[in-house]
C-alpha cells in the first residue's frame, strides 16, 4: 500500500503461458528517448520499437531490456536504452519486450486513485505519459493515470485487480493494480466493460 506516487514501471507478474520469455525487436541507432525496464513501447512504421506518443497507440509490450554495440566496439547489455546512444556502424541495437497480450502485470495508479475501488475491474485506463526513468538503475518511471475510460471505452490497459486488497484513500491513495494490454498491437482491442 502507498500513500506516496512513486511508479517503477509495469512488472510482470503473470504469464498465462507459463512463459515470461521476451521478444527480440529492433530499437532505431541513437534513438533520442531513454527506455526503462518497465516501460510500455509500441511499434513504430519503421518496425522499430518507441516510447508510446499518445493514448491511442497500441502498446507492443514491456520493455525488458536491450543489448548493442556501443560506438567504441564494445558490447553491452542494459536494463535501459540510453537517450541517443551511439552504436557501432552496421550494427542494429536489439530490444527485448514482454509482448505476449495475455500477460499481466503490475503498476501504480500515479496519483490519488479514488475511482480504483472493486468496480474499477474489467474498466480501462491509460498510461501516465511516459518521462526518463533512472539512468542509474534504468528502472522505469511509468505507470497509470489517474482518469478510468468507462463502459464501452477504449483505453490501453484493463484493470483485472487490486493488488493491495480494496481502495482505501487514508492508506492506499496511490494503489498497485493488475493490468493487462487492452489495446494490444498484434491482437483485436476490447473496450471496458
Amino acid at each position: 500500500m502507498s500513500n506516496v506516487s512513486a511508479p517503477s514501471g509495469f512488472r510482470l507478474a503473470y504469464s498465462p503461458s507459463g512463459q515470461s520469455r521476451a521478444t527480440a525487436y529492433t530499437i532505431a541507432s541513437a534513438y533520442g528517448s531513454q527506455i526503462s525496464y518497465g516501460d510500455p513501447v509500441v511499434l513504430n512504421t519503421n518496425g522499430t520499437i518507441t516510447l508510446p506518443t499518445a493514448t491511442s497507440d497500441p502498446l507492443l509490450g514491456v520493455f525488458a531490456g536491450c543489448e548493442y554495440i556501443d560506438a567504441s566496439g564494445k558490447p553491452t547489455e542494459s536494463k535501459h536504452w540510453p537517450a541517443a546512444q551511439a552504436v557501432l556502424a552496421g550494427t542494429t541495437p536489439v530490444a527485448y519486450v514482454y509482448d505476449d497480450p495475455a500477460n499481466l502485470y503490475e503498476v501504480q495508479v500515479t496519483a490519488n486513485a479514488s475511482r480504483y475501488v472493486q468496480a474499477a475491474i474489467g474498466d480501462q485506463t491509460n498510461i501516465y505519459p511516459v518521462t526518463a526513468g533512472s539512468a542509474v538503475t534504468g528502472q522505469s518511471n511509468a505507470g497509470l493515470a489517474l482518469a478510468l475510460v468507462g463502459a464501452g471505452v477504449q483505453g490501453q490497459v484493463r484493470v483485472v485487480a487490486l493488488v493491495d486488497g480494496a481502495y482505501d484513500a487514508t492508506y492506499n491513495a496511490c494503489p498497485v493494480v493488475r493490468v493487462q494490454i487492452a489495446r494490444p498491437a498484434f491482437a483485436a482491442a476490447m473496450t471496458a466493460i
